[in-house]
């Protein structure tokens, strides 16, 4: 049975191929590293979005005729290298973090490139495993088994090539619907059109579920085409508010600074920024993620707010470190704080959302030997930090705003949850502090990955990013206002604004939209279970 299974299996690959495989080794890495590097550009350069709808031909060619364990050494091939580009200021943020030397901060980098990379890997195995089993179903198992393998694979958070797409505005319409993750699968399923255009793969099957791919290709772009014009006509009909946003560029510490001369606790330079916003006629004012300001800990400087915001007659958002007792025991928390107006604190949200190893430490670290290896590893960086147990929104002037903490953008579903059911008049908030990863293309990549969250919500966002580049987007994900990277900067933005439009058939139903992907794929894996020889038999039975 075991000699059989594999004739019908190269069998069943030979008929499906149609065309003369990689066989030589060398061109095999080759072509996989050079899926590595055209996959990352996008994330170096947004202009370079175009890149990501064919990176991943070099790879499928790799693939044939592989052996399945040379499949997941070439997808890792793929995925460290693309790591590698993508993420290479994990150098810089090893070195402003723990005050590393370059060669040790590289190192650590590294390891973190190749752990991620083993993501693709496992995604390339599956899917050779699949197009072994199941050949004419190749067009749509790569999708499917890359997709679930980046979702399912142990990370600080899910990739999702299509956050590269911001630029590319017809296409990241569609995310109101299937969220970033279904553009993925529409992004590979692309590639593996291409792929099956230049093999000329025949079969009843592939022919038509080619046919089906096409079509929804031009499905989804139809949609986004007509999505943009209503949402950018949604914009110029409606109105606008008038908020304004303070970009201080602090430099990276991990110590509390002293205030600037000419400055203190009690009246920081954001302060100062926001007295000339306010004047301006800015409605509200936010601060991003930042250094230290001691309003949760130091009366002076929570009466001092007060009177200054009392004068400006506006309404601030800042962020700040927020320590509480539970229990007898003080707990802190990553907290943006709400102040109305009149002086008040109208609420205050606390990071739900917390930075493994770095705002807590996972319970399997915890573990006796591993805690001590860790701490001194991490030293004094880790900072544990309580988690926020709610969702909040502050309502100024008629506007919902639901304020998210840095970390927080990565995870499309916990957003989408934030925004609920009920999303009229919702703005989303983002604050964040990315001066850590130096002169990068780190926060242009945080960036666009605020924006895809605009559009899979449909609501208006603001991403401040305290050394640039902050960005203000409508529903559409259309930029109508930004700063420039790594300066500081105050912006007045007209942002768009309706007190009843708001919510996409995401945001009510991400979590089963995400299930969706993953029932699609396990549904795929048991199919391909079934023995070989009966695949066989039904194929010759169909022709």
């Amino acid at each position: 049975m075991g000699s059989s299974s594999k004739l019908d299996i190269s069998f069943l690959y030979r008929r499906a191929a149609g065309v003369p495989m990689v066989r030589r080794r060398g061109q095999q890495i080759l072509l996989a590293a050079l899926s590595g590097a055209l996959l990352c550009l996008p994330w170096v350069d947004g202009g370079l979005y175009w890149a990501g709808w064919f990176g991943w031909l070099p790879l499928l060619c790799a693939l044939q005729g592989a052996s399945l364990p040379r499949a997941a050494l070439l997808g890792w091939l793929t995925g460290t290298l693309f790591y590698l580009g993508t993420a290479y200021w994990m150098i810089d943020f090893a070195v402003h973090l723990k005050g590393l030397s370059w060669p040790l901060s590289t190192l650590l980098a590294a390891l973190f490139w190749v752990y991620c990379g083993a993501a693709i890997g496992v995604g390339c195995l599956l899917y050779r495993w699949l197009s072994l089993r199941l050949p004419q179903f190749a067009l749509i198992s790569f999708p499917l088994a890359l997709v679930g393998s980046c979702a399912l694979f142990p990370g600080l958070f899910d990739i999702r090539f299509s956050e590269t797409q911001t630029a590319f505005l017809v296409a990241i319409q569609a995310v109101d619907l299937v969220g970033a993750q279904g553009m993925d699968v529409l992004m590979l399923l692309v590639n593996g059109l291409l792929f099956q255009l230049l093999i000329g793969r025949r079969g009843r099957i592939a022919s038509l579920l080619a046919l089906a791919g096409a079509v929804l290709v031009l499905g989804w772009f139809s949609y986004g085409w007509v999505a943009l014009a209503h949402w950018d006509a949604q914009v110029a009909r409606g109105s606008t508010v008038r908020v304004g946003l303070v970009q201080p560029n602090d430099a990276p510490t991990r110590r509390i600074p002293t205030p600037p001369a000419g400055y203190s606790r009690q009246y920081p330079e954001e302060m100062e920024a926001t007295r000339r916003l306010a004047a301006a006629g800015a409605r509200w004012v936010a601060w991003p993620e930042a250094r230290y300001k001691g309003y949760f800990d130091h009366q002076s400087v929570r009466q001092a707010y007060a009177d200054q915001l009392l004068a400006m007659n506006v309404d601030l958002f800042f962020h700040d470190v927020e320590t509480r007792n539970r229990h007898a025991e003080p707990i802190s928390y990553n907290t943006v704080g709400w102040l109305r107006r009149d002086g008040d604190l109208g609420g205050q949200y606390r990071k739900m959302l917390r930075v493994p190893f770095g705002e807590y430490l996972p319970a399997f670290w915890q573990l006796p030997g591993l805690n001590a290896l860790t701490h001194a590893v991490l030293g004094d960086y880790l900072r544990p930090l309580g988690a926020g147990q709610t969702h909040e929104q502050f309502n100024v002037d008629g506007m919902r705003v639901v304020p998210k903490i840095c970390y927080e953008t990565a995870f499309p579903e916990f957003i989408a949850e934030a925004i609920g059911t009920d999303a009229g008049g919702k703005v989303l908030l983002f604050v964040s502090q990315d001066n850590w990863f130096g002169e990068t293309s780190q926060p242009f990549q945080h960036r666009a990955i605020s924006i895809m969250r605009a559009v899979e919500n449909r609501v208006p966002m603001l991403h401040l990013i305290n050394n640039g580049p902050s960005v203000a987007a409508a529903p559409s994900g259309r930029a109508v206002a930004g700063t420039p990277a790594f300066s500081r900067a105050e912006l007045l933005v007209d942002l768009p604004f309706s007190a009843e439009v708001g919510g996409s058939f995401y945001s009510r139903h991400a979590g089963a939209v995400g299930a969706g992907w993953l029932a699609l794929l396990a549904a795929l894996v048991l199919v391909a279970l079934l023995p070989v020889r009966r695949w066989a038999e039904w194929r010759k039975g169909r022709r």
